[in-house]
């Protein structure tokens, strides 16, 4: 056997990825010049990368065993939360939650909400996207409204320009990523040219939400979604002190308890009608909306869900991967 040939073909297998192969040469290689040294290194390096790669498999097949046994946990959980009796109500949101892209089931939530009110313009906006591919109005995209997204994590960003690049293009989406704050917010609605009246706000910058709502004049939406922290059950009423320079460490110290989002968005004229089952989000309509559509009475101890963070975190809510922008296409 040629030595040198048979290095630069195990070289050249393993270069392109046919790992298994180059192995099985440089075994073959390794019988019949069984005193070349180097030749039982490459085989001994061959064999370690084929086991680290089979237990890397093997972890990921472990992996996806454990998401898919926390889902079906986290919806059973969901059916029995869902049998007390408080659900019931018909003009209760809960039961008709779902998620196409959503974390806590407002995709299903917010559509039974436009359901009953009608939208009007098909526009939104919401600051604090993430990468685009899990937020609140990405099924609201994907229903072909059209909208505006901040997101100031620069690699997110990046990575929204790309994947959206066609909504981008066509003006259905327009992206931001100016840092928002209670001084700034009205100025950048001017610059990004919202119109005084949207269908759907969402505010998701985990802390100054209640704030920058509170400053936030420019735009009037019919829906507004907002974050609260369930940890502070009804009638606590606990705002975080404003800091333009907060930044999420982890900890409890973060936005609003329900009860003074709820107050400051009645100053607003708007109408608290449901909070996600996982104790996330908070959903308003305009008060001049509303009528006996949504369940009564609209009170923070009503309407409020205990934190469940397990349902959002183990993949209760959807099929356990991001939701797909492209190419899929309306029907």
């Amino acid at each position: 056997m040629d030595r040198d040939g048979a290095i630069r073909d195990i070289l050249a297998l393993h270069g392109s990825g046919r790992l298994a192969e180059a192995h099985n040469l440089a075994q073959e290689a390794s019988k019949a010049l069984a005193t070349d040294g180097q030749l039982f290194q490459i085989l001994h390096a061959l064999r370690l990368e084929l086991m680290a790669n089979r237990q890397n498999d093997l972890l990921a097949e472990m992996a996806q065993t454990i998401r898919r046994e926390a889902q079906c946990t986290s919806q059973l959980l969901v059916r029995d939360i869902l049998r007390d009796a408080k659900y019931d109500d018909p003009k209760r949101l809960e039961r008709f939650g779902y998620s196409v892209a959503s974390q806590n089931e407002e995709d299903g939530m917010l559509m039974e909400v436009f359901r009953r009110i009608g939208p009007t313009s098909k526009t939104f906006f919401e600051f604090g996207v993430g990468n685009g591919r899990q937020n609140i109005t990405l099924h609201a995209l994907l229903n072909q409204w059209r909208g505006w997204w901040i997101e100031i994590n620069p690699p997110k960003v990046k990575y929204m320009r790309s994947y959206f690049a066609a909504a981008l293009a066509s003006g259905q989406l327009v992206l931001d990523d100016t840092p928002i704050d209670a001084e700034n917010i009205d100025a950048v609605c001017a610059k990004l040219g919202i119109p005084a009246e949207i269908d759907l706000l969402s505010i998701d910058i985990d802390g100054n939400d209640y704030h920058v709502f509170k400053a936030m004049t420019a735009v009037q939406a019919r829906v507004v979604v907002l974050e609260y922290n369930p940890l502070y059950p009804p009638p606590m009423s606990l705002v975080g002190a404003y800091d333009k320079t907060y930044s999420y460490t982890g900890d409890s110290y973060i936005g609003a308890s329900l009860s003074p989002l709820t107050r400051l968005a009645e100053e607003k004229g708007y109408q608290l009608v449901g909070t996600s089952i996982s104790g996330i989000n908070a959903i308003f309509v305009r008060r001049d909306l509303v009528g006996d559509k949504f369940a009564s009475p609209a009170t923070p101890e009503h309407l409020y869900n205990a934190p469940r963070y397990q349902l959002s975190y183990l993949g209760g809510f959807g099929a356990g991967a991001s939701a797909n922008f492209g190419p899929m296409i309306p029907g």
